[in-house]
């Protein structure tokens, strides 16, 4: 099982120098051997961000040899954040809006 704490610190560790402009909120769970990477993003992401994110999840997926995959998940979305349970949907970052 993977320890949803950890799991959170290696992404602020893999993201540091890697959150652009247009990500406004980075999630991420592991869901059984699965880990997800979400990215809402007010714009479409440019190849620099697709790169960044890749190699974050690459370092990400690495402290964990006992996950199967990660997924990274980008979304495009002008609507507001909706308020969540950020311990519980796993928020690594938030922008000011």
């Amino acid at each position: 099982m993977i320890d949803q704490i950890k799991l959170r610190l290696s992404a602020q560790r893999a993201l540091l120098g890697r959150v652009h402009l247009e990500i406004r909120l980075v999630k991420i769970k592991a869901v059984g051997k699965t880990i997800i990477l979400s990215l809402p993003m007010d714009s479409e992401p440019s190849g620099r961000v697709r790169d960044d994110a890749s190699s974050a999840a690459a370092e990400i997926i690495s402290d964990f040899p006992e996950a199967a995959n990660i997924q990274e998940s980008f979304e495009v979305t002008a609507d507001p954040i909706a308020p969540e349970d950020v311990f519980e949907t796993g928020w690594v970052f938030r922008r000011a809006e």
